[in-house]
């Protein structure tokens, strides 16, 4: 089981569960998780919400990562077989993002280790991001000829243009305080070791307030910075996948795959 998923005291969680792969992103690893998202809508569903405000469902989503990592991007022993699998890796993260920000409830992530390319992506999709200090985030794509520009849309309505443009074209790897800064992160544990105990606290305090005024909350923030139009990501999903058209990824993701892994080219398929 690639994704996991529990919901106890409001809180519904999802674990990213492929730790020998550090979670890597690929076909199986997005079909589990958009399943994980599923039964997480049934829960945070506004018809479980009683007459009397109180909740029999989730009003907080939690997702994390088991292991070393939350997770490193895409599968790209997948795309080194056959490049065209990009595009359809680039789509299904577009999706997940997507599904993000359609949930009702605030969605947290918690990160420790590396979330990197597609895996920095996905935070794009919450609506909190709480990092480890020692914690690595960024999109270190350009060296394998691929494009971010599929996270710009949520990006941008998290993190604003400026900061945007910094860590999608400048390709630089954030600690903890760093991602806060970049707005790649909203807050930044205090300790590694602390990292569990302070998202419970958000948590807590996220589930202290209500959860029809938290609902309103996000869906007006939704419908003013742009995460309801669906075009816009497409669009920007799209330019991302054109890479897996072209040379210039398919060699540069040869490349750099033989140099890490000290093996002979690949021809693609």
């Amino acid at each position: 089981m690639l994704a996991r998923s529990t919901c106890h005291h409001r809180t519904f969680e999802i674990t990213l569960a492929d730790p020998s792969r550090r979670n890597a992103l690929g076909t199986a690893m997005f079909s589990a998780l958009h399943a994980r998202l599923m039964v997480a809508a049934l829960a945070a569903d506004d018809r479980l919400i009683t007459h009397d405000g109180s909740r029999i469902g989730a009003d907080v989503l939690v997702i994390r990562g088991e292991g070393h990592s939350f997770s490193t991007g895409f599968d790209l022993a997948a795309c080194v077989a056959d490049p065209t699998e990009l595009r359809d890796l680039v789509m299904e993260l577009s999706r997940t993002v997507q599904a993000l920000r359609a949930l009702p409830i605030p969605v947290v992530c918690e990160v420790h280790g590396a979330a990197l390319a597609g895996g920095c992506a996905l935070l794009a999709g919450a609506d909190f991001v709480i990092v480890a200090p020692d914690a690595q985030l960024g999109y270190p794509v350009h060296r394998i000829g691929v494009s971010p520009a599929v996270t710009i849309p949520a990006l941008m309505a998290n993190a604003g243009t400026g900061s945007a443009r910094l860590v999608t074209m400048g390709g630089l790897i954030h600690d903890g305080p760093s991602a806060v800064r970049a707005g790649l992160a909203t807050h930044c544990a205090s300790t590694p070791e602390s990292l569990a105990h302070e998202c419970r606290t958000l948590v807590g305090n996220l589930l202290s307030k209500g959860p029809v005024a938290m609902r309103a909350t996000k869906r007006w923030i939704n419908e003013l910075d742009g995460s309801n139009d669906a075009t816009r990501f497409h669009h920007a999903a799209d330019a991302s996948a054109a890479a897996a058209e072209g040379d210039e990824f398919a060699t540069m993701l040869r490349d750099f795959w033989q140099k890490r892994h000290h093996t002979p080219p690949v021809t693609p398929q």
